[in-house]
């Protein structure tokens, strides 16, 4: 067996240990922050830059630059006379003498022990919640379900999902992927890739690929030529094609041209298995005051994301209304937007299931996004989770300019539209007055489970035409 060091002890160079430890014996970690020095990770050894020269004298020693911008650490090994260095660029290493993507070791597949079982396979840079209930969704049915991943495990972001699969298969390179595909016994693979590579690659395996679209990049932001390609290869050359919601296949139709039963809408609707049994007293019982919260993904410094809230949030916590949020974003920017007022409070990051319930305690969820020119297209074609969870909590919505999310809150009694630049007090308590009816979702349908039978059918008719083609 190889042996290896690992350069940064974050969550990258963790997601890095995961991957190699199988088929490297890892001699150590090593990083640039000193206060990490002498101590352990995984139990391995952290040690200075400038101690990796004398570990390299044993035989057959590879260093993988596990950071995010990582050409500066590069540059500080070379002047150690490192060499055999690989570096992390977005999801795979290369080779940093010829940019040589990391070859894997091949050969290992899965294979049934029952043939009559449907084994399918999920396949994802990063699987996200969507990836984790749809699995779980078809496990309960009895399919075997598999995950393999490039970039990042369960184990590295939600934990909890981690137990969902038969399997979780790390790969560091998309030829090792193709062909542990292609030589295993899974009757479908369920991709999911933004951008699309990932099922524009396998678009030619042997096995019926099915993308999961979360959502059209093009219509998101601006994408380089080969990026389109790949976003038209996805889309016409896999089997079968999902989307979160009837607009968002509509437009793909429209666009690509794609036949009406090659596509299966697959909206982000909660799991029935988060449908609180209690819920929390209000805060606002307390203090007299109106507590709104979020949950979910945001982004530092970008002004034209639909994820950037700094003044979003900012005019409503002047305007008397408590921010609070839950997210898994670096703690340093979260402190940060907390700093900006004191009634924007940051809560931590929870499981799903410790959120159905503490979403509880608030009187009105927030779906307000940062629209602009570059993105309102994409989220007109939107369903996001967290519309669904608040809901799911029993606290009404709060919606920002987008069509979509207005029609749906407002037709179904489940909130109202802001207008950010009238006075947002009173149109916060009105909506804050709105009553959500016990297990509404379940009533109407919209829970996750009422769709995976559609999801089932769908697949079957996916492999049943890969078998017409492969014969």
């Amino acid at each position: 067996m190889k042996n290896a060091i690992i350069f940064g002890c974050g969550r990258i160079g963790t997601a890095t240990y995961r991957k190699l430890k199988n088929q490297y014996s890892i001699l150590a970690w090593s990083d640039n922050n000193e206060s990490l020095w002498g101590s352990k990770k995984e139990g391995i050894l952290i040690v200075q830059p400038i101690e990796i020269p004398e570990l390299l004298k044993k035989e057959n020693t590879d260093v993988f630059v596990a950071v995010e911008n990582g050409k500066k650490i590069v540059e500080q090994l070379r002047s150690l006379q490192i060499k055999n260095i690989y570096i992390w660029k977005k999801t795979f290493f290369y080779l940093v003498d010829g940019l040589f993507p990391y070859k894997e070791n091949t050969g290992m597949y899965y294979k049934k022990n029952k043939k009559e079982e449907t084994h399918i396979l999920f396949v994802s840079a990063t699987a996200g919640i969507r990836d984790h209930k749809t699995a779980k969704a078809v496990k309960k049915t009895g399919k075997k379900v598999h995950l393999a991943y490039l970039k990042f495990s369960p184990y590295d972001i939600d934990s909890e999902y981690a137990n969902i699969y038969e399997d979780i298969y790390s790969f560091m390179s998309i030829q090792a992927l193709q062909d542990f595909i292609d030589n295993s016994d899974f009757d479908l693979v369920h991709s999911s890739s933004e951008p699309d590579y990932i099922t524009a690659l396998l678009a030619r395996s042997n096995k019926p690929i099915i993308h999961d679209c979360h959502d059209l990049s093009s219509s998101n932001r601006t994408m380089f030529p080969e990026e389109l390609t790949l976003e038209y290869i996805a889309h016409k050359e896999a089997v079968g094609v999902v989307y979160p919601t009837e607009g968002l296949r509509n437009e793909a139709i429209r666009r690509f041209g794609l036949s009406w039963d090659k596509t299966y809408v697959l909206e982000n609707f909660t799991s029935e298995e988060l449908i609180p049994h209690k819920k929390k007293e209000k805060i606002s019982r307390f203090d007299g005051e109106l507590h709104c919260v979020y949950e979910g993904a945001i982004l530092e410094g970008d002004k034209a994301s639909k994820r950037y809230f700094e003044e979003i949030w900012l005019k409503l916590a002047r305007s008397g209304i408590h921010v609070h949020f839950y997210t898994n974003y670096d703690i340093n920017y979260c402190h940060y937007l907390e700093s900006m007022n004191p009634k924007i409070h940051f809560e931590g990051n929870l499981s799903s299931k410790q959120l159905s319930v503490e979403l509880s305690k608030y009187d009105i969820g927030l779906c307000i996004y940062n629209t602009n020119d570059s993105n309102k297209l994409y989220l007109e074609h939107s369903s996001p989770n967290k519309l669904y969870e608040y809901v799911n909590a029993g606290i009404p919505v709060a919606v920002g300019n987008v069509e979509c999310h207005r029609i749906f809150a407002e037709e179904n009694g489940f909130g109202r539209q802001v207008n950010m630049d009238r006075e947002l007090y009173p149109q916060m308590r009105t909506i804050a007055e709105i009553k959500i009816k016990e297990r509404i979702l379940q009533e109407k349908g919209f829970t996750f489970e009422s769709k995976i039978q559609g999801l089932l059918d769908f697949y079957n008719q996916a492999i049943e035409q890969k078998k017409q083609e492969n014969l």
